[in-house]
């Protein structure tokens, strides 16, 4: 009768667990599992379809399963994200984003992604994902800002290592030269008696949440002393991070600005492994 009873409080303690979060439960031999949405609604960028390639190639190396909704072969006006319901996403333990635009989703879509991150799921965003969701502002709030204006995407520009301790850069020296096309984020919230501060340089989108270091906590940032700044949007001495990780609830949220190009994908071995280590420890599997 002791051992019956004992059974049953640990199950009604595993059925409550499991209530709180379902992603707490994932057994340790099983792979973790990351959907990667793909998503050109503002710009089509052509390193789309070998992001996701890549993705998945990673996951197969690195010990989970990615499944990609191959977004790049879609028109925007043709995208149907009506299958993004909390009960689709508890199947996974993350959420991959290279999207920019507005999705094409109700508002109790994007809250059931934000309650899946909160509830204990990993969310990463590359480059462009910074540029979604301009209509529904938790979504800011939750990866840490938008996109103000692109820095040049065929210059060598040095990025200080800020955080040598975390997965996604514990390959990295003090420093990092690299090629690919950076960002500067939004620092002013758009409002009606400035129509024409606070927006985005490409679009002219409204920002509804402002980019603060006091959210995240940045891994990279561009060093305006060692990159030549001829010809670039950039000030010197100016604070332009490329990188951060945040907790989000009982979710870890990663967000890197490269993935425009193609060959960075492709062949550059250290940004695969930074991604890596940050795709791990969104889901866990680092610390």
């Amino acid at each position: 009768m002791k051992l019956r009873s004992g059974l049953i409080r640990v199950a009604v303690a595993l059925i409550f667990l499991s209530a709180l979060s379902p992603h707490l439960l994932a057994q340790p031999n099983e792979p973790r599992r990351l959907l990667f949405l793909t998503y050109a609604g503002l710009y089509a960028h052509p390193s789309l379809a070998d992001a996701e390639r890549v993705v998945t190639q990673l996951g197969a190396e690195g010990g989970f399963e990615v499944t990609t909704n191959q977004g790049y072969s879609i028109r925007s006006e043709d995208m149907d994200l009506s299958f993004i319901t909390p009960e689709y996403l508890d199947q996974f333990d993350g959420l991959m984003m290279f999207t920019n635009g507005n999705l094409p989703m109700a508002d109790s879509q994007k809250q059931a992604i934000l309650d899946f991150v909160a509830n204990g799921g990993g969310f990463v965003g590359t480059h462009a994902a910074v540029l979604t969701f301009y209509d529904y502002a938790p979504f800011g709030e939750m990866i840490g800002g938008y996109f103000k204006g692109a820095v040049g995407a065929n210059r060598i520009m040095v990025l200080d290592v800020e955080d040598r301790s975390h997965p996604s850069t514990r390959m990295l020296g003090p420093s990092w030269p690299v090629t690919d096309e950076f960002y500067r984020f939004g620092t002013e919230v758009w409002t009606p008696d400035a129509p024409d501060e606070g927006v985005d340089e490409l679009f002219g989108l409204p920002i509804p949440v402002a980019f603060s270091r006091e959210r995240v906590n940045v891994l990279l940032s561009i060093n305006t002393s060692l990159t030549d700044l001829d010809g670039l949007p950039l000030e010197p001495g100016g604070d332009y991070p490329q990188a951060w990780w945040r907790e989000f609830g009982s979710g870890r949220v990663f967000y890197t600005s490269f993935g425009h190009q193609p060959d960075t994908w492709n062949y550059n071995r250290v940004f695969q492994a930074h991604l890596n280590g940050g795709i791990r420890w969104a889901l866990g599997l680092e610390e």
